[in-house]
């Protein structure tokens, strides 16, 4: 009964620890954050408004306002990032069905593969092990532990075999340009470029830069990325092996100020330039002081 008391003493300690440590943490919002983040966040629906991208919306974020704010983010530049995404949920389900057809033909052999994996051997082997070791027979212990580790080697390379068949078949049935992602950042002062990057024009003259980064990874196809760099003093260096955009963070403004704005589109490349000709950017370049 003592013990238990303890116990619910020092949970409430934590508890009170963690609060306190949370509310330190955070203070609210003044008046000029709070019209700051809102003015933000309406250029920032203004600028997707116009965006026809045919699909349904997949998810959006940055939309709200929240009441309090990080201790000291008077002293830096408020920063503010606005995602929203679109999907192709026909074409995905379509691939999903076609997916789930082929792997139904190759269940069968899939349990084949499996039934052949002699796992009881192994976990008979396992208790050996258990038993030798509670007798203390160190030398029978690890002359069985070199065959389980044989034996373990050759269960890995077997279900990494079935997961490999698994993984090219979904990746075969995965389809490209499925998927529209804008993401604005708000006062973000640096973007490098992971390969060698091109540039093109909007309609409006804009200079973006594509980046040719398309890839197979958690289950989708990444198409590449065409980025554009609002600001006044946006300029591009060698950052090590890689090429980076940098802007000045200007310090000396007040910390309730635009400085630089930096959107990126995650989709097929016309599919991209598209989208950025049909978002309002001025929108966005009104907030730049």
């Amino acid at each position: 009964m003592k013990s238990a008391k303890l116990l619910s003493v020092t949970f409430l300690a934590l508890l009170f620890a963690v609060n306190l440590f949370a509310d330190s943490a955070t203070r609210p919002k003044t008046d000029v954050e709070k019209k700051f983040f809102d003015e933000v966040i309406g250029a920032c629906e203004s600028a997707i408004a116009g965006i026809n991208a045919t699909w349904d919306e997949e998810s959006r974020s940055g939309e709200e306002n929240n009441d309090r704010i990080t201790e000291d983010s008077e002293k830096y530049p408020l920063v503010h990032y606005f995602n929203v995404s679109w999907a192709d949920f026909k074409r995905i389900e379509e691939a999903r069905a076609a997916l789930d057809k082929e792997l139904e033909i190759l269940a069968p052999k899939l349990q084949e593969q499996t039934n052949s994996m002699d796992t009881k051997a192994f976990e008979e082997l396992a208790a050996k092990i258990g038993k030798a070791a509670e007798a203390g027979d160190f030398a029978t212990v690890e002359k069985l532990q070199k065959e389980a580790e044989v034996m373990a080697k050759q269960l890995e390379a077997g279900g990494k075999q079935m997961g490999q068949q698994v993984d090219s078949l979904t990746e075969k049935h995965t389809p490209h340009d499925v998927s529209l992602k804008v993401r604005i950042a708000v006062n973000s002062f640096y973007k490098d470029f992971s390969t060698d990057h091109k540039t093109a024009r909007l309609n409006d003259g804009t200079v973006c830069y594509r980046i040719e980064d398309s890839r197979y990874s958690n289950g989708a196809w990444i198409e590449g990325t065409t980025a554009l760099f609002l600001g006044n003093d946006w300029q591009i260096a060698q950052d090590g092996d890689v090429k980076a955009m940098k802007h000045p963070e200007y310090p000396e403004k007040p910390s309730a100020t635009v400085r630089a704005i930096i959107i990126t589109v995650e989709a097929e490349e016309k599919r991209a330039l598209a989208a950025l000709n049909s978002m309002n950017l001025a929108a966005l370049k009104s907030l730049i002081k």
